[in-house]
């Protein structure tokens, strides 16, 4: 599979057609493609469309343990500090994880983010997952990743 075609067909899926579901994308790709995928993403695109993929990924965003995700930071080369910037601010934006512990964890001493912690207001939040056709259950989901990776 060549990651970065695949990846930026999918981007032009959710550019196009943000609240149409990309289930059958999630389905056909294993947890290895998903993190190559995701590393190139994160790494070549910016904050929001980053964090669009993301949320359409979220089912197996939260299937993806610690050790899973050191995988995806290690395959970030070329803009390393962007991709995890892009992370962390995903994860300051959207979960409850606001704690620089899970930074610690991901083995991140190199870069601190100064959206890392910070929430977004309620109407942005809402306007994003209705974009994309985020469903309750899926924002409930996101809201507790932390609780779910503790775990």
């Amino acid at each position: 599979m060549d990651i970065k075609n695949y990846s930026e067909q999918i981007m032009q899926r959710i550019w196009k057609t943000p609240k149409t579901s990309l289930e059958d994308v999630e389905q056909s790709i294993d947890k290895e493609q998903f993190i190559k995928i995701s590393a190139w993403i994160l790494e070549y695109y910016g904050y929001t469309s980053s964090h669009e993929f993301l949320l359409k990924f979220n089912r197996t965003l939260h299937a993806m343990s610690i050790e899973e995700w050191k995988q995806c930071i290690a395959l970030m080369n070329h803009s390393r500090v962007r991709g995890i910037e892009s992370l962390i601010t995903f994860y300051g934006f959207y979960t409850n994880v606001n704690s620089y512990d899970f930074l610690d964890e991901l083995g991140i001493t190199d870069v601190e983010s100064p959206y890392f912690g910070a929430s977004m207001d309620d109407y942005s939040l809402q306007l994003s997952f209705s974009q994309l056709a985020i469903s309750q259950e899926e924002i409930d989901a996101l809201q507790n990743i932390w609780k779910k990776q503790a775990v």
